[in-house]
């Protein structure tokens, strides 16, 4: 069976149309992929406010408009620096795999107005590395010794 003038024509449209697809649209939409999962990730989201910050000493607790630490901790950081802190947390994920072999240094609960359950987050340090991860997820977010400070109460020297 052979094919006429008119349908390798259409052959050739229709190829040409493939090959554009193939090499103009896949690789941006891959490029864009690729952007959407290299941003940043904020802790709380948009329409959630921070209640309640749960470390293994003390809580940071909200009474009002000011934030206190409950029990009492003598800190280098004060409780409404440290919400603040992570008020402001945005975080992107480590972008090669670590392998963790240590228990968290700490954890955090962050107890937020108008979600259903509260977030449970581990500090762990890898080779001078701290590294914040998210209970229930894999993904490691680095952080640096400056936010680390910022985030977690830090003993004051007495």
């Amino acid at each position: 069976m052979a094919l006429s003038r008119r349908d390798w024509n259409n052959i050739i449209i229709f190829a040409v149309l493939a090959l554009m697809l193939l090499f103009f649209i896949v690789p941006q939409q891959l490029a864009l992929l690729k952007q959407q999962q290299q941003q940043t990730e904020k802790v709380i989201a948009e329409g959630f406010s921070l209640l309640q910050l749960q470390f293994a000493q003390t809580n940071v607790q909200q009474a009002g408009t000011v934030w206190h630490f409950q029990p009492q901790l003598a800190t280098t950081n004060s409780a409404a620096e440290i919400a603040s802190a992570w008020q402001q947390l945005q975080l992107q994920a480590a972008v090669k795999a670590i392998t963790l072999e240590t228990p968290p240094l700490a954890t955090v609960v962050l107890l937020l107005a108008g979600a259903d359950s509260a977030q449970h987050w581990w500090l762990y340090q890898h080779q001078q590395q701290y590294y914040l991860q998210r209970q229930g997820q894999s993904a490691l977010y680095p952080i640096t010794e400056v936010q680390y400070q910022q985030l977690f109460p830090q003993p004051s020297a007495q």
